[in-house]
This record gives structure tokens, C-alpha cells and sequence, in this order.
């Protein structure tokens, strides 16, 4: 039978303490707990588990010796939000009196074909209204939009 090794992995040494493995790590990185590394794999002498650091790392929180409290996240206030985008929720943008273009004039403009800036009308990404003959007539408002400004010719 092969004889075991008596220093522990910083995995099988954080179960015995109780703690993350990446506290573990963190420790020997400070050279808070000795260890030694062996074939790529760091080796912690089992007495390491007396040491009065890993006795802090363990105490329960807000008792003497041990971490921090966590406070709670606070929540975001309306000026720390991310302002709402065109994704979010879409806003009507109507042209007053102006020229409204057919969808075949808008992909001209843009570089969207005819079926994008249709599919783009049914999800809300542009306005605009039918005719009485059921061809789209398109706002020109919307070439002012954040989405589609990038996709004018």
C-alpha cells in the first residue's frame, strides 16, 4: 500500500477549515499560511490549520478576529439607472405634416433591404402607419434614431 502524503491540497485543507479554497489561496499568496508547491500543486502542513489566521477566516462575522460584515447593496436611485432604450420600450416618433416614404424609398436610403425595414416595423424599431391601400407609409423621424442613424447611406 502507498503511504499517504501528510500535507493536505488547498482544496482537501479549506474543507477541513471551512473556508473557500480561494481563501485558501488568497492566504498563502499573502504568506499567511505556509505552503509549500510540489509537482504544481500547493502542500500545506496539516498544523497550518492552527494558525490565528485561518482561525480569523473562519470566526463568524462581526465577532473579534474575524471578517468584516458585509454590508447590503443599496438599491440604484433613478439617477444611477440606465436610461431606458429604444429596446426597452418603443417610443412613437410621428412626423408633423412631413413626407412620409414608402418602404421601397426607405431601404434605399438605408442599408436595410425592403424585408428589414419591414420586420423592423412589425417589432416596433421604426413607425410609421399603413395607407388606405396597406402600403407602410414611414415616418422620416426615423432617421434620427440612435438604431438606425448608423445605417443611413
Amino acid at each position: 500500500m502507498a503511504k499517504k502524503d501528510p500535507f493536505l491540497t488547498t482544496g482537501e485543507f479549506a474543507s477541513k477549515a471551512g473556508i473557500p479554497t480561494s481563501s485558501v489561496t488568497k492566504l498563502i499568496k499573502e504568506g499567511k499560511i505556509k505552503a509549500e508547491k510540489k509537482s504544481g500543486k500547493w502542500k500545506i502542513s496539516p498544523d497550518q490549520l492552527k494558525a490565528q489566521t485561518v482561525k480569523d477566516a473562519i470566526a463568524p462575522p462581526g465577532k473579534a478576529g474575524g471578517k468584516k460584515a458585509v454590508k447590503p447593496a443599496r438599491e440604484k436611485t433613478a439617477a444611477q439607472k440606465p436610461a431606458p432604450t429604444k429596446r426597452d420600450k418603443p417610443t412613437k416618433v410621428m412626423a408633423t405634416g412631413g413626407k412620409t416614404f414608402t418602404v421601397a424609398e426607405f431601404a434605399a436610403m438605408t442599408y436595410l433591404t425592403e424585408l428589414g425595414v419591414r420586420q423592423w416595423l412589425k417589432q416596433g424599431r421604426l413607425t410609421g402607419h399603413q395607407g388606405a391601400g396597406g402600403e407602410w407609409e414611414i415616418d422620416p423621424a426615423n432617421l434620427e434614431l440612435p438604431d438606425l442613424k448608423r445605417l443611413v447611406r
